[in-house]
């Protein structure tokens, strides 16, 4: 039921501890004798670009228009009146449906629950206690209006919290429960098309490497679909998705595109990016697509999906950074945008109509016409000490930005609500 890619310089050894959705692992897994895993042998793995599958033809024609770049800060909402007394630092964001947002701030005191806050408009409208999410790997709105965090339950293992944000009510959902033995862990998770959570997730023990993904009825905490994705990994990559995971992205019909950069040679460090599509019970659909041959040196630093399953990628290459795209079911294509900065590439977002995107600046965001590659001038956020754009999120009107400002006071917490 469960099983485990062994690490390259350690065996599967006894007493793993992990366990997803209750069931015991390790049972029924290979001994260090046993025939070692598509991921140690087996044919050569494709080093080449997907020109074989359809590529990017740009703006869908039965799209919506577009609403032109991010040209006006809405609203900038100073998150730290939340934790009056502590200092805490706001990790995730998500749209609310009367156009204001939720945003969770995580305190540094370890000791202290995180605390979600509602905004509307440009004003906190309400703070309620959760018990800590370490590692947030997402944060959602559900269509009952309550919000779903997702990541490392601090002892708990690793799950879901379902938070009311009005009453506080919280309902917690363990998926993998932890023991001491965990080296390291990401992971991500979206709501796909009806409503279901998908996550994914990466652990890795001292016996090896459990990585899959679970799909989840957000309402009941009920396992719908599993995964595990040893084997699709190991057909495209030597290594484990770990830390070179780039994004889940929900599919237009269901299920996700998984996003991480792959090691087809034993060589780790060389890398490219790839996608594994799967439907809505999580089956495969289609082949691997790589959005670049090994050749080209790209990285992935930000991904953003659309309603049309095409997957935006901004990768960092030796001259800069590329902004591609892929369509659902196909593969490489044009390159949509080229960057000389290599810095401000780790977030990314893309309207509706497929014709700007957005990236982090120094002083705010930067608008890029996907349809010539020019990069506008920058949106500033009128902070003129320090400013640190942590993550930015889709919106309906725009887009949502996290961070903190060294105006008005050191460190302040900031969302920005940003429209064209």
């Amino acid at each position: 039921m469960t099983r485990w890619r062994r690490l390259a310089a350690a065996g599967v050894a006894g007493g793993l501890v992990l366990a997803l959705s209750g069931c015991p692992v390790g049972e029924d897994e290979p001994t260090p004798e046993a025939t070692p895993s598509a991921g140690d042998v087996g044919p050569a793995r494709p080093t080449d670009a997907s020109t074989d599958l359809p590529a990017y033809t740009g703006p869908p024609a039965d799209g919506p228009a577009s609403a032109g770049p991010l040209t006006r800060v809405r609203a900038a909402v100073d998150l730290t009146p939340a934790t009056p007394g502590s200092f805490a630092r706001v990790v995730s964001a998500v749209e609310a449906p009367d156009g204001g947002a939720f945003a969770l701030l995580s305190p540094a005191d370890r000791a202290l629950p995180q605390s979600l806050v509602t905004v509307r408009g440009d004003a906190l409208a309400g703070v309620v206690p959760v018990p800590r999410v370490e590692d947030v790997w997402g944060l959602h709105l559900l269509d009952d209006g309550s919000v779903v965090i997702t990541g490392r339950l601090a002892d708990e293992g690793y799950g879901l919290r379902v938070v009311d944000p009005a009453t506080g009510a919280v309902r917690t959902t363990v998926l993998l429960s932890a023991g001491d033995d965990v080296r390291s862990s990401t992971g991500r998770s979206v709501v796909s098309q009806g409503g279901r959570l998908v996550v994914f997730l990466s652990v890795v023990t001292d016996g090896g490497v459990r990585e899959a993904l679970v799909e989840v009825d957000p309402g009941t905490g009920s396992v719908l679909a599993e995964r595990d994705l040893d084997d699709d990994v190991a057909a495209v990559s030597t290594s484990p998705v770990g830390d070179q995971l780039g994004a889940l992205l929900p599919r237009p019909s269901g299920g996700v595109t998984l996003v991480f950069d792959a090691s087809p040679t034993e060589v780790a460090e060389d890398r490219i990016p790839t996608l594994l599509r799967y439907d809505g019970d999580l089956e495969p659909v289609g082949v691997a697509a790589r959005a670049t041959g090994l050749s080209e040196g790209a990285e992935t630093q930000s991904a953003a999906g659309t309603a049309d399953g095409t997957v935006f990628l901004l990768v960092v290459v030796e001259e800069g950074s590329w902004l591609l795209a892929v369509p659902d079911g196909g593969g490489a294509g044009p390159l949509l945008a080229q960057l000389e900065d290599r810095v401000y590439g780790y977030a990314l977002t893309v309207e509706p109509a497929q014709v700007w995107a957005t990236l982090p600046s120094p002083v705010g965001v930067r608008p890029v016409d996907l349809t010539t590659g020019e990069a506008l001038d920058p949106l500033g956020f009128g902070c003129y000490r320090r400013l640190d754009v942590r993550a930015l999120y889709p919106a309906a009107g725009g887009t949502l930005a996290i961070g903190e400002c060294d105006s008005p006071r050191e460190d302040t917490q900031f969302l920005w609500l940003l429209t064209p």
